[in-house]
């Protein structure tokens, strides 16, 4: 009878076992944190080495406690959990490497908020075989190395030790705290597998901690009866460093460029990342809570609302009308589903068929959207060219991934011309059309790629933004620019469109609008 592998091969100790898991986690996925070590501290050879050697030890004490704990305590799950952070933790530095990424709180809530179809543009040879070599390779030494777990007291000296080493070695270099305390995000986002796992932890306590319904707004009305149609369209990852509006050497917005009372504002985002700029756009002050969103508010005061998206990550909307890109695809089946594009199929009829006068449209687009940028658009706005077929070609020639980038934005011109187009020939309907991105993108500044850094470390092309605005004749007047802040925040559209839409309310702040109040009022708090 043939003996299994397990039974060939001779077990080894849990303590051999959980060092070697150690030593590999180390070097395997580790080297990113210790180069960010080495290129930030202010200390000379000696002190450099010594905090190194430091953190090393550490690194390795903390991770041999951890595999002794999982495997003593879980056994054959707690194998196959090692294996399973193996894969991450390959996985993991791999982003890290190449897209000059942090796995903080925020990109592990965006790994959550990813649809397939996006993450599969990440999918490449390269992240295979990086995941294979080591990842895969790793993982089937946990699954398959025979360990003999040994007995409880040998936990207890392994564990005791351990701490006893941490202490020692943090008191050590306890004048190091105000360093790791000013480098903590760095550290953290680098640190493997601490960085994922703490970071799924604090989101899943953030999510549990989250109130289950909005906070509710004041109760408003509107005021006419004009009707009155307001477009706002998200865009997804447009930067203002290549809208030819704010001064890009590239003729982006040939169209756009051209369209009489368009307003171009400067303005940032709140956050480098979708969920949190999208609620940004939304929300009616810049808060950690979850206030009732513009469509849900203007829904609940009577106005005819309808969200129509070829993304994810936006704050839970309540309104009668939500439509994916697959969704509108259905109603209009000769349109593509693939291209943003089909957001505006049908939407005259939409507006003018509704029974209500006042009617607010949200567009949110994925025109810009990484990692393959030259498939957010389609095949006759490829002016630029050539063009990197993804991020990771684009590292090794930037020029061709800004040509890809470049190209969404001239699609993204294309899509709000042939929007205002529509709304000017509505002439019996007010009308108005906002464009604001949730952030920006990097494309390959300094060697960083796409979107998501915190803010205090992100470079200005992730969250300096593109904020358009028309309004339709004898609409609404805007505020002169010396009323205006210089550079304008996202939480300006809640309030403008409260007043576009003649919505009376006490959570109206006209600080925050950029047109002209009417002449008796909008909201009961205006200024």
């Amino acid at each position: 009878m043939k003996r299994s592998f397990s039974e060939r091969v001779r077990p080894i100790s849990l303590f051999r076992f959980s060092c070697i898991v150690s030593i590999a986690t180390l070097l395997l996925y580790n080297i990113p944190f210790f180069s960010y070590v080495a290129g930030n501290t202010n200390e000379g050879a000696a002190g450099k080495l010594l905090l190194l050697a430091s953190l090393a030890v550490l690194m390795l004490v903390l991770n041999f406690m951890m595999t002794y704990l999982t495997v003593f305590l879980m056994r054959r799950v707690g194998r196959f959990l090692l294996a399973l952070l193996s894969l991450i933790n390959a996985t993991a530095v791999y982003f890290i490497v190449t897209y000059s990424v942090m796995i903080d709180q925020t990109t592990v809530e965006n790994v959550f908020n990813t649809r397939y179809s996006e993450a599969s543009g990440f999918f490449s040879p390269l992240l295979w075989l990086s995941m294979a070599v080591f990842g895969l390779l790793p993982a089937l030494y946990c699954l398959l190395r025979p360990v003999a777990v040994g007995k409880a007291r040998q936990l207890g000296v392994s564990c005791g030790v351990s701490l006893a080493i941490i202490l020692v070695v943090a008191l050590a270099n306890i004048r190091q705290t105000l360093w790791i305390s000013q480098h903590d995000t760095e550290l953290g986002g680098l640190l493997q597998p601490w960085s994922y796992l703490v970071n799924t932890i604090r989101m899943v306590s953030s999510q549990h901690d989250q109130q289950a319904e909005e906070i509710k707004l004041p109760d408003g009305h509107v005021r006419d009866s004009a009707k009155t149609v307001v477009v706002l369209v998200i865009g997804e990852s447009a930067r203002k460093a290549n809208f030819q509006l704010y001064g890009y050497r590239r003729d982006t917005n040939p169209l756009l460029s051209k369209q009489a009372g368009l307003k171009v504002y400067q303005a940032t985002s709140c956050a480098t990342y979708t969920t949190a700029g999208t609620k940004a756009i939304l929300e009616p002050v810049d808060t950690d809570d979850l206030y009732e969103l513009l469509p849900n508010y203007a829904y609940r005061c009577g106005v005819d609302v309808s969200w129509r998206t070829s993304n994810w990550g936006e704050p839970p909307i309540h309104i009668g009308e939500y439509l994916t890109n697959e969704e509108l695809g259905d109603l209009y089946p000769g349109e593509n589903v693939y291209h943003d594009g089909i957001l505006l199929a049908g939407l005259r009829e939409r507006i003018e068929s509704g029974s209500k006068h006042k009617v607010l449209i949200v567009l949110h687009t994925s025109t810009s959207h990484g990692p393959k940028y030259a498939d957010k658009y389609p095949d006759a706005f490829e002016v630029y060219r050539p063009v990197a077929r993804s991020v990771e070609e684009g590292e090794k020639n930037v020029d061709r991934l800004v040509n890809a980038y470049d190209n969404t934005i001239r699609y993204t011109d294309f899509l709000l011309d042939s929007l205002i187009n529509t709304l000017r020939a509505m002439t019996d309907w007010q009308s108005a059309m906002i464009f604001i991105s949730d952030h920006g993108e990097s494309l390959g500044e300094n060697k960083v790629f796409m979107h998501g850094l915190p803010m205090r470390l992100a470079p200005r092309v992730q969250y300096e933004i593109p904020f358009l605005v028309w309004v339709s004749d004898h609409f609404r007047e805007y505020k002169a620019d010396d009323q205006l802040p210089a550079v304008l925040e996202q939480h300006h559209i809640f309030h403008s469109v409260l007043n576009l839409l003649s919505i009376q309310s006490p959570a109206y702040n006209g600080d925050f609008d950029l047109f002209k109040a009417e002449s008796d009022g909008v909201g009961e708090n205006s200024n």
